[in-house]
């Protein structure tokens, strides 16, 4: 096999992750193979991509049974450990949600268009869903070997990229929406996305991990004091996280992505490096409610910062036109949304959630570049470790560029009026 690179030498790969898992794996989707000669698991992605849930890419070079050779390559998902964050993973049933994304929904979402006479693919196949040891985990197919690929996450989406993301993502929330006016509401585990209404406590004690360094970074970023003074108290953030779970029924609902932003976009380019294909991600954090919680997400995270503020209403509009054509697709019935009606949602209370919450988690480590401490373990912990890690976050210049600009422009639309969650 040629030279294998691993993006994060620090990542402890699973024991129970070896040969023999893969036998049955091989057996469906590679009938014709003899024997694996070299079984080589390496870290998929680089630290900071991904922080509640270890990704693993398995190499392979396999005999096949006529002695020919063939390399051949998997993604493995699975829970980090219980004492670096799997708990928490495991008690908001994150896999367990996504389980049913990939056996149940995405396969539905899909069938819907193929129903219509449309061929689209929104997420990579899942191969295997299993637990080893007390770990969930999935096996999907490897979409490097097509030549799918991440942007790098921290320069942003240029208008291209995320023209497309916005497009992919109009085909998710369609089909979301048209199956549950045919099959009924979803499960329990889709009412809740990063808040939880029956674990307050978490998002509560997430907030205080992180406040004392975010606002002392506040104060080196080059802001007015009235925009100092727009930060919430334990008890608002807490109310603003439950009002984020609250959805009207007056309003155009979708199932959310709930975690929509470059790293769970992968994309493909065509011969002339023009963009030809994106699928998603992780769907771990999906939830019913307004397709403005998922708009705000990444605009917020993952625009580019020349258009981040600048083409604002144009991202809502983009998605609006995809939206209505995939709708119209599909035959939905009800009455469409307005792009009155998604410009809208981006100001309602209960959305605010995904422009503050990013600000105050994923944005920072997106922008810093990645070394063995960006984890879930360390932004967490109250120890000199991450309190160190916390101010390098929040006093970074590459995100202190874009907050000083984004955290005055969400207090001057409202978003940021944490007294309303009194």
């Amino acid at each position: 096999m040629s030279k294998i690179e691993n993006p994060n030498e620090n990542l402890v790969i699973p024991k129970w992750l070896n040969e023999d898992k893969f036998k049955t794996v091989l057996a469906k989707d590679v009938p014709h193979y003899s024997r694996i000669l070299e079984f080589t698991p390496v870290a998929a992605i680089p630290p900071g991509s991904n922080f509640t849930s270890i990704l693993v890419r398995v190499h392979l070079h396999l005999e096949l049974k006529d002695g020919s050779l063939k390399t051949q390559s998997y993604v493995v998902k699975t829970t980090l450990e219980f004492d670096k964050g799997g708990r928490l993973v495991e008690e908001f049933r994150y896999f367990q949600k996504e389980q049913q994304m990939y056996a149940t929904y995405l396969p539905a979402f899909e069938q819907l268009y193929l129903e219509a006479g449309h061929s689209i693919q929104l997420a990579p196949k899942c191969l295997e869903v299993g637990e080893m040891n007390g770990y969930l985990y999935f096996i999907f197919e490897d979409l490097s070997s097509q030549e799918f690929e991440t942007v790098d996450r921290s320069k942003g989406l240029d208008m291209p990229h995320i023209s497309m993301s916005l497009r992919k993502l109009a085909e998710l929330h369609a089909a979301s929406v048209v199956y549950e006016n045919r099959h009924g509401s979803y499960p329990i585990d889709f009412e809740h996305g990063f808040a939880h209404k029956d674990n307050t406590e978490h998002s509560k004690r997430g907030f205080l991990a992180k406040v004392t360094e975010y606002t002392a970074a506040m104060k080196t970023w080059g802001i007015e004091e009235r925009y100092l003074k727009n930060f919430p108290t334990p008890e608002q953030y807490v109310q603003m996280c439950l009002e984020s779970l609250r959805t009207d029924a007056n309003d155009f609902n979708v199932l959310t992505h709930g975690d929509f932003w470059s790293s769970n976009i992968l994309f493909r380019y065509n011969s002339n490096d023009g963009l030809d294909r994106a699928l998603l991600l992780d769907f771990q954090h999906c939830k019913w409610g307004s397709p403005g919680q998922d708009l705000l997400f990444v605009i917020t995270i993952s625009a580019g910062k020349d258009l981040r503020l600048r083409e604002y209403e144009n991202f809502v509009r983009i998605y609006w036109e995809h939206l209505i054509d995939c709708l119209g697709i599909l035959s939905y019935k009800k009455s469409l949304p307005q792009l009155r009606d998604l410009q809208a949602a981006l100001y309602k209370k209960n959305n605010s959630f995904y422009a503050f919450f990013p600000l105050m988690s994923h944005l920072s480590a997106v922008l810093l570049p990645s070394d063995r401490n960006t984890n879930l373990h360390t932004l967490m912990s109250q120890d000199e470790a991450g309190r160190s890690f916390r101010t390098r976050l929040y006093t970074n210049p590459a995100f202190v560029e874009i907050i000083k600009e984004v955290y005055p422009f969400y207090c001057n639309r409202g978003l940021f009026n944490f007294s309303d969650y009194e």
